[in-house]
């Protein structure tokens, strides 16, 4: 039996509308073996009676069925069964362009790296039609829509120097879907998403990043990311708006936290000080725009202050636009921090 090349990790979640495009975009993946590991995570619609369909007639295809526990821990549960040298991550309402883990493989094996980054572009309806109108590689960014712009391609650099470049750029993008890993690398450094924290692939990145030693980037777009307004980050419900914030205030801690251990290193240092303030500014979107509830925005802003993260997002301004953006994010946290108590006096 051949070895398995790939590992494609899929967590699904009520995603069977378009189950059976993932899967033909995989079942067009040639010169490569690959396994596809797909976590029904407490499906209620035919999610699972499609994956079950598929895997009757595709050996490939290794379900694991579970109750509701989040995408973090439904792609835990995946990575523990694992076998292939490379793991690629892939959204269920997603799609791959023919030859994407093919070309994965032989780009991260001729560079003799860790971890790969990919390319993708957005689509709404049509992958195929949105993936024929990519531009040329390194046009200008008006005339494509490419995901990443600055990367490197053709260089293989470290994670240090991938994180201060990727944040130098302002283009330090979490998509877990454009990363291709070697499992050596998850397994050995027992890197894991936190569970019940959204946005999760943030620390995720940082923590591999901080591990890798070489990482190559391929600047062609063959990942095809879905513009579904169903997705968790497009919900507009109050519980879903306070647990994206509740998890910033996670993030933003767990940037200043990794930000103490980085030794000798003021570059890196900076770099993931600077990290932790550029997320500041979507955590105050929330509290200036989208959470409604004054309970809430106390409750979010004293534990916020209860972690001492006002002050340490002035340690990652650089430029005025950095100052602001700390200033207005602590200015903000002061006031909701007793907003409560004032309307209720």
């Amino acid at each position: 039996m051949k070895p398995i090349e790939v590992s494609v990790i899929v967590p699904v979640f009520n995603c069977a509308a378009y189950l059976t495009d993932l899967m033909d975009s995989l079942c067009s993946q040639s010169g490569v073996s690959w396994e596809m590991i797909a976590v029904n995570d407490g499906s209620t619609d035919d999610s699972l009676v499609i994956l079950q369909e598929i895997a009757a007639t595709d050996t490939r295809l290794v379900i694991i069925n579970q109750s509701n526990q989040g995408v973090a821990a439904a792609r835990n549960s995946a990575l523990a069964q694992a076998r292939g040298h490379w793991v690629a991550f892939v959204d269920a309402d997603d799609w791959l362009a023919p030859d994407t883990l093919q070309t994965w493989v032989q780009q991260a094996n001729r560079l003799n790296v860790d971890l790969l980054i990919g390319n993708g572009f957005r689509f709404r309806i049509d992958p195929h039609a949105q993936h024929a109108k990519q531009a040329p590689l390194h046009t200008t960014k008006g005339c494509t829509k490419d995901l990443l712009y600055h990367h490197p391609p053709g260089q293989v650099i470290s994670g240090r120097q991938w994180i201060i470049h990727s944040v130098k750029q302002d283009e330090w993008l979490h998509y877990v879907w454009l990363q291709f890993v070697r499992r050596d690398l998850i397994v050995n450094n027992q890197l894991a998403f936190i569970h019940d924290m959204v946005h999760e692939d943030i620390l995720w990145t940082t923590d591999l990043a901080l591990v890798a030693q070489r990482i190559g980037f391929c600047a062609t777009p063959f990942y095809g990311y879905r513009i579904n307004p169903l997705s968790i980050t497009h919900s507009h419900s109050a519980q879903s708006l306070y647990n994206r914030a509740n998890s910033y205030v996670d993030i933003i801690k767990g940037l200043l936290d990794r930000a103490t251990t980085t030794g000798d290193d003021p570059l890196l240092r900076k770099a993931l000080l600077r990290h932790a303030n550029r997320e500041s500014g979507h955590f105050l979107g929330l509290m200036r725009k989208k959470i409604a509830s004054s309970p809430e925005h106390t409750e979010l802003a004293r534990r916020f202050i209860r972690l001492g993260l006002r002050s340490a997002l002035f340690l990652g301004a650089t430029n005025i636009s950095d100052f602001w953006r700390a200033l207005r994010c602590s200015l903000t946290i002061s006031y909701y921090a007793v907003a409560n108590i004032r309307a209720t006096q």
